[in-house]
Order: C-alpha cells, then sequence, then structure tokens
C-alpha cells in the first residue's frame, strides 16, 4: 500500500513537473506582457499622480492666491468699515460736542435772557411809573351793588362792591397795537386791600389788567364780604351811622401814591345802587373820598374810602318792641281798677306785669352787642320797668291801708296813681319817640 502510494506521488510530481515546462514559455510571455502592462499603469500613475500634484500645487497657490486676495479684500473692507466707523464715531462725537456746546450757549444766552426778562419784570412790578416825577396818580370808582345786611350785634355789615383803577404805565405802552390783557402781578399795580374786611373776602373777578396802547391801565374787580364797622349804639334804635369800605395801597405812604376820584358820566369817585336789600335802614348820602389809612399815628398809609350814611327805621321798633312794652306797662296800671278787697288779684297783675317785663328785656339783649352804656332803647325799658314796679308798690301800699282802715287815704293813692302813672307813661312815650 505504501509502495502504491509513493508510485503515485512520484507520478503526480512527475506530471506537475511536465505542465509546468509546457507552460513555462507561456507563462513567460504572460508576464512579460503584464511586467509591460505594469509598467504602463505605473506610468501611467505616475504621470497622473505628476498631473494631479500639479494641479494640486496649481490649486494650492490659486487658493492661496485668492486666499491672499480675499484676506486683502477682508482686510481693507474691515479697515474701511473700522476708519468708517472711527470717522463716523469721531464725527459724532465732534457733533455731540457741537450740540452740547451750541446748547450750552444757548442755555447760557437763554438763562441771560431770562435773568434779564426777570429783572426787567421784577423792576416793571416793583417800581412805579415814573417814581422819579414824583407821586404815581390813581384814579377810582366805587359802585356799591348791595348792602346786604347792617349787623348791630357783631359791629359788621355785609357788602357787595365794584371797584375801577386806572392809572399810565409808559413802559407798557405799546402804539401800534392792540389791548392786551396782562395777569395783574405781571405789572406795577396799588397792591389794594381792604383794611376793614372780617375774614377772607374773595375776589368774583380774574386778576388781570387791561393795557391800552398808550400804556392806560384799567383794573376791575368786585369784593363780597363782612366789613367791620364800629357802630356807637347810645341813640338805638333812632340812630343813624357812617359805613365806611376802607381801601388801602399796602406797602406805600401818601407821599407816594395819590388816589383821585374819577369821573364817569357825572358820577365823581363812587355811587350805589338805587335799591338795596336792607329792610330796617335808609340810606341819606353815600360818597367817595381819598381818605388815608392810619392805624397809629406813625403810619400813614395811601388810601380812599367810600362812605354811606344810614338811618335806622323807626317804625319797626315802635311795632315790634315799643307797642308789645306799652301793653305790658298799661296792664299793671288795672290793678288800680281792681277793689281793694281783691288784694291778692291787684298783686298777681302787678307781678306779672314785671315778669313779662324781663323777658321782654331779654329778647332785645340779643339785638344789640355789650355796650359799657346805655342806649336810647334802654333808657325807655328801664323807665317802663319802674312803672311797673311803682304800679306794684303802689298796689301793696293801697292794700295794706285798706287792710288797717285807712280805706280813704287807700283810695286817694288808687286814684293819683290812675293819673299819675298814664301821665308819666305818656312822657316817657313823647320822650322815646321825640327825643
Amino acid at each position: 500500500m505504501s509502495e502504491f502510494m509513493a508510485a503515485h506521488s512520484v507520478c503526480f510530481r512527475t506530471g506537475v513537473l511536465v505542465v509546468l515546462l509546457m507552460a513555462w514559455p507561456c507563462l513567460l510571455k504572460m508576464s512579460v506582457v503584464f511586467a509591460q502592462g505594469s509598467a504602463e499603469t505605473v506610468i501611467e500613475q505616475a504621470k497622473t499622480q505628476a498631473a494631479e500634484k500639479a494641479v494640486e500645487k496649481v490649486t494650492e497657490k490659486a487658493m492661496e492666491k485668492v486666499a491672499e486676495k480675499a484676506a486683502e479684500k477682508a482686510v481693507e473692507k474691515a479697515t474701511e468699515k473700522s476708519v468708517e466707523k472711527v470717522v463716523e464715531k469721531a464725527a459724532q462725537k465732534a457733533m455731540e460736542k457741537a450740540v452740547q456746546k451750541a446748547t450750552e450757549t444757548t442755555l447760557q444766552k437763554a438763562a441771560a435772557k431770562a435773568a434779564q426778562e426777570e429783572t426787567a419784570q421784577a423792576e416793571l412790578t416793583a417800581k412805579r411809573p415814573e417814581e422819579f416825577k414824583g407821586p404815581t396818580t390813581v384814579h377810582f370808582m366805587v359802585f356799591v351793588v348791595d348792602i346786604d345786611d347792617i349787623d348791630d350785634a357783631a359791629q359788621n355789615f355785609t357788602a357787595n362792591v365794584y371797584l375801577r383803577l386806572r392809572w399810565k404805565d409808559a413802559r407798557l405802552a405799546n402804539p401800534e397795537g392792540a389791548i392786551r390783557q396782562i395777569p395783574l402781578m405781571e405789572v406795577w399795580n396799588p397792591r389794594l386791600l381792604l383794611a376793614n374786611q372780617q375774614g377772607v373776602i374773595p375776589h368774583s373777578l380774574p386778576e388781570i389788567v387791561q393795557v391800552h396802547p398808550d400804556g392806560t391801565v384799567i383794573y376791575h374787580q368786585r369784593y363780597t364780604g363782612k366789613l367791620s364797622q364800629r357802630l356807637m349804639l347810645a341813640d338805638f334804635p333812632r340812630d343813624s351811622h357812617t359805613f365806611t369800605v376802607q381801601f388801602v395801597a399796602a406797602g406805600y405812604q401818601a407821599d407816594e401814591l395819590t388816589f383821585e376820584p374819577e369821573s364817569i358820566r357825572n358820577i365823581r369817585g363812587g355811587s350805589m345802587a338805587n335799591t338795596l336789600s336792607l329792610a330796617d335802614w335808609k340810606i341819606l348820602s353815600f360818597e367817595a373820598v381819598v381818605a388815608p389809612y392810619s392805624p397809629i399815628q406813625e403810619i400813614r398809609t395811601a388810601g380812599f374810602a367810600f362812605q354811606f350814611q344810614a338811618q335806622r327805621y323807626v317804625a319797626y321798633y315802635l311795632w315790634q318792641v315799643v307797642l308789645p312794652l306799652a301793653v305790658v306797662v298799661i296792664m299793671s296800671w288795672a290793678a288800680f281798677w281792681i277793689g281793694r278787697e281783691h288784694i291778692g288779684v291787684r298783686i298777681a297783675v302787678a307781678t306779672s306785669s314785671i315778669l313779662t317785663l324781663i323777658a321782654h328785656r331779654f329778647v332785645l339783649a340779643s339785638l344789640l352787642p355789650r355796650l359799657p352804656y346805655m342806649t336810647h332803647l334802654d333808657y325807655f325799658t328801664v323807665g317802663s320797668t319802674l312803672l311797673v314796679l311803682l304800679a306794684l308798690i303802689a298796689v301793696i301800699t293801697t292794700g295794706f291801708l285798706a287792710a288797717h282802715g285807712h280805706n280813704l287815704q287807700a283810695r286817694k293813692i288808687d286814684l293819683l296813681a290812675r293819673g299819675t302813672f298814664p301821665g308819666a307813661f305818656l312822657l316817657l312815650l313823647i320822650w322815646f319817640i321825640v327825643g
């Protein structure tokens, strides 16, 4: 078996060798051809690689040039932008500085102009027109629209007053212009106050003045409120009083400001309405006068006043005060006609008369302030009270005499009282009405 295997191996090898020998020439030719093809391929590959390298090199150079140009352009563009930004920023700063400088200059000019105008305005409002020529003349006109009330107890009266002032200020002249309306505080004005006002008196009209082209200034105002007035009530209710609306130019002495009454339509200085709200007073006269205000002797402030004299209507007090009082007094005389045997009734009548008079006196006290002196009505009331008191004493006396058997004397007293008391009261009444 082994020999067979060995022989088989020898045969196989011999066959292989024969095949190789027979195929050698072909293999040789194939190797040559393969070698030639490989060389050409290598050459072609080398050429291709060289070309690729050349192209790559050229491309790299071109890219480098392009990159350089792009970089140059980018740098140039960036430089231009930077320069533009720098220039723009510089221009902006220059503009800001110019604007700031212009603004500062404008503000300085505006401030200087404002200060100049403020100074001029301060001089315009503080200094009198042409004060170097002497006192400033102001013309006034006062019109009393109404007198609403006169309060004796509060010592005041309520007035509705219209005021017109006129003066000339050449500093405000504008020959080519029209009539202007300017706030009062922006021009010189007398700064008028009501010297005798009580509390705050509102101004009904706007605080403005009318300035005419020639510099004439006109001011209108209306005041409504309570004004104090000291009343001497010794003759009450047969009294008459002078009431004053006192205007004062605050801060100006009488030698700095001259007030003169204005004349319009035959009215000089002022007037009053024909019909007033006063029911128990009669207006006797009125006038507007130049009246410097002197609260103390050392001060004499420029001013003027509107004065009116009013008289109280006595008829009201005759009906409302005197007549009820007379009824009470007459009632006390009834005791002299009552029989002396009714002593209790006689005393009751006289006593009730006195109590009624006392109550009536409290009512009268509310009409007047607390005064350190007696009025005309007080004397009449006291006289009536004394008559009633004397009547009570006479009734008690006659009752006492009658109780002790002195009827004749008691009768004489009654008869005397029936004539004496009415006569005395009649004289008192005549004194009150006439005296």
